[in-house]
């Protein structure tokens, strides 16, 4: 097993970075969006929510690729362990980044959004149907606003359709960044990262009534570690889905690229590049990071 190198080092940062910035800018796009006079999810919050996250993976992407791959999500870093792109010892490195930072991205956002529930305890106050509801806590007081957009399995919907909504959000994800960003016939080249986020939105479309859509354990991560330090508790009905379905997901997403509709062949013949866009040829170690060839082929 070779060494970490600086590259490496700058790539783990890029993803924390990154990951902080994703959870900063989506989870504050369902803060924004919210009703802050009525609780009911309606159909322009919902496109709002969705165009956030979306946009947001897409331009975080577009930031990082040619630093560290712009994975943003430890599904992703998942799928290309299981891929052999990267050692287990860097993707565990890159999945600590990520975590941690989406808990400084909401951090962030609680300090950002904090002062929403100032108002809560005021005579009169013209908003207390929705902000204050959704983040009071059970002693007095109030937390993070509206959790800060936490993750959660709503009351009407089962457990095992949780599960199976979580992992088809995953796999839908996880697909298109194989197919677009690292599979060498992909006609996505650097419009790969477009696709990506359109996978997100499309993801947040159909999930977000159901489970707020998580697709990503550091996004869920995040909000929750800070709403418990806010006294918010969210580690509640279905929690450990939102750590548990993604993965699954990826894994059932890579195993169809990889036996499915993978050109076995075409990979073989084609070299790999490496950070500097020169070739290298196939194995990529843990001397510098997976960073998808399509982000490449056109520097």
């Amino acid at each position: 097993m070779g060494r970490f190198t600086a590259a490496n080092y700058r790539a783990v940062g890029a993803e924390a970075i990154a990951t902080a910035l994703f959870v900063w800018a989506g989870c504050g796009s369902g803060i924004a969006t919210s009703n802050w006079t009525a609780a009911d999810t309606h159909a322009a919050m919902l496109n709002s929510i969705a165009l956030g996250f979306g946009f947001s993976i897409a331009v975080l992407v577009y930031a990082i690729a040619h630093i560290s791959g712009g994975h943003i999500n430890p599904i992703v870093t998942f799928a290309f362990m299981l891929e052999k792109e990267m050692s287990i010892p860097l993707g565990l490195l890159y999945m600590f980044a990520q975590f941690f930072g989406a808990w400084i991205g909401a951090l962030l956002l609680w300090g950002c959004v904090a002062s929403l529930t100032h108002q809560c305890d005021d005579e009169g106050a013209d908003f207390i149907s929705s902000v204050c509801a959704s983040s009071e806590k059970s002693g007095g007081g109030y937390g993070p606003p509206f959790g800060l957009a936490a993750n959660k399995v709503e009351s009407k919907v089962s457990i095992g359709s949780a599960f199976l909504l979580e992992t088809m959000g995953s796999y839908l994800l996880v697909f298109v960044v194989l197919h677009t960003a690292y599979d060498k016939n992909s006609v996505a080249k650097n419009a790969a990262p477009i696709a990506i986020g359109w996978a997100v939105l499309l993801a947040h479309l159909v999930l977000v009534p159901f489970t707020g859509c998580g697709i990503n354990p550091a996004r869920t991560f995040g909000p929750f570690v800070v709403d418990s330090m806010g006294g918010l508790n969210y580690w509640v009905r279905g929690w450990w889905i939102f750590f548990t379905a993604p993965f699954f997901g990826s894994l059932c997403a890579w195993a169809t690229f990889k036996f499915i509709l993978c050109d076995r062949e075409e990979k073989s013949e084609t070299p790999v590049k490496s950070v500097s866009g020169h070739e290298e040829g196939i194995e990529v170690t843990e001397t510098q990071p997976a960073v998808p060839e399509t982000f490449h082929e056109e520097m």
